[in-house]
């Protein structure tokens, strides 16, 4: 739930006690003492004519008197039925009791003493006491709603540049270093700050790649020459091939380290152009199975479809199941098991899975496990060996081709990368 939303349910929940406070307060100590006294007026009013009636020579005549001087309506006729009776009021004489009718304007009805069959006077009053209380609760539930429509908006007009901040800072971490929040408006101040924010982070992050480019760049020529070196000194001192073949060892790790560097920094910089061409998958990963050595690992490689393709580039394809692969190879025992799977995704993606039985990931280290120079299990170790760049080049290259990847604890233990592509460009 956004922080917006809580605001609003707890500015709602606030303004609902509020008025249901207003509301004990208005009907408890003031309605209610108000209205018990003005039945009981009323009551003492209808006794009034009931008796004036009674003692009367000439009930009809008076009772129109009483009518006409009071402002009521007087009825008298048989006694009303029981559904129609809210509720019974003893009369102050103590020796009748006066009935709170149903309807407009709560008449009351008094039994009339005369021999015969009942007979009931009902006095109706000009005044309805039932709508007051129904018009102040409505005028509570309009005050209500009106104060939460006027919140709702004033806490919209207080969060927008906090919303926008927020999109803006999720846009950036995502990746998108040259979004940038619009100048003026009511957001003028936060839009400037956080565009001078943004600007300097894409400053740090683009030179941090331009050096990342430049140094594996004019890395390569020494290594080169170190090859180079390295076949002469070979030729010259044969009894020193096994002190050669150790430092060519060496050499090519840093020529591969070089390697990933550069390609990374080239698909930041937007400067590699991916070569989309139609590719058989199975080609693709038996290639790529081929160069990793996983010792005596059991291999599980299947292709669903057999002849699933795509349009990719796939010697960059090639270089993600190379990299998971080796991962595998690093990480995992000897005895380990390899899973190598390609399956089609509908018609519009396809799905790449490497995954292993092996000791995995802590959960923790899941969401980081694709950050450059980050490996879970923190040590830079020669006999693993790599900088964690692998799985951040893996990532790229699915950016790069407009997919996903992501990792998780494979059932029954190990870790599984899946890596989702389109099928075809978008």
């Amino acid at each position: 739930m956004t922080l917006r939303r809580r605001v609003l349910l707890s500015l709602a929940l606030l303004l609902t006690l509020t008025v249901g406070a207003a509301w004990l307060v208005a009907a408890g100590g003031v309605l209610r003492p108000l209205l018990g006294r003005l039945m009981r007026e009323r009551v003492d009013v209808a006794l009034y004519v009931v008796r004036e009636a009674e003692q009367a020579d000439e009930p009809g005549a008076r009772v129109r008197a009483l009518s006409e001087e009071l402002g009521v309506d007087v009825i008298v006729g048989p006694p009303p039925p029981p559904a129609a009776v809210r509720k019974v009021l003893p009369a102050a004489d103590g020796r009748r009791e006066a009935l709170l009718l149903r309807g407009p304007g709560s008449p009351v009805a008094v039994a009339v003493e005369r021999p015969g069959p009942p007979l009931y006077m009902i006095i109706q009053f000009p005044a309805d006491l039932e709508r007051a209380p129904r018009r102040i609760a409505l005028g509570l539930l309009l005050l209500a709603t009106a104060s939460t429509v006027v919140g709702a908006v004033v806490v919209r007009q207080a969060f927008q540049p906090l919303e926008l901040a927020t999109s803006a800072m999720r846009r950036i971490a995502d990746g998108d270093l040259q979004h940038r929040v619009p100048a003026g408006g009511p957001v003028a101040e936060v839009g400037q700050t956080f565009n001078q924010m943004a600007d300097r982070v894409q400053t740090l992050v683009q030179g941090q790649r331009d050096l990342m480019a430049a140094v594996s760049h004019e890395l390569r020529t020494p290594l080169s020459r170190m090859r180079l070196r390295l076949d002469l000194l070979r030729d010259e001192q044969p009894d020193a091939a096994g002190r050669v073949a150790a430092l060519e060892a060496d050499v090519a790790e840093v020529d591969g380290l070089v390697e990933e560097l550069l390609e990374s920094a080239r698909l930041h910089q937007g400067q590699l152009a991916l070569q989309r061409a139609p590719a058989e998958l199975a080609g693709v990963l038996a290639e790529a199975l081929g160069e990793v050595d996983l010792g005596g690992r059991e291999v599980d490689f299947a292709v669903t479809p057999p002849g699933l393709d795509a349009v990719i580039d796939a010697r960059r394809l090639k270089r993600v199941a190379v990299n998971l692969l080796t991962n595998v190879a690093r990480y995992t025992p000897a005895e380990a098991r390899v899973w190598l799977r390609a399956a089609a995704d509908g018609d519009e993606g396809l799905w790449l899975s490497v995954a292993d039985d092996g000791p995995g990931v802590p959960e923790d280290a899941l969401p980081r496990l694709f950050d450059p120079f980050f490996r879970a299990e923190g040590s830079r170790s020669k006999a693993t060996g790599g900088l964690g760049l692998g799985l951040m080049l893996v990532r790229q290259i699915a950016d790069a081709h407009g997919g996903r990847v992501e990792a998780h604890p494979r059932a029954g233990g190990g870790l599984e990368v899946r890596l989702w592509l389109p099928r075809r460009p978008g």
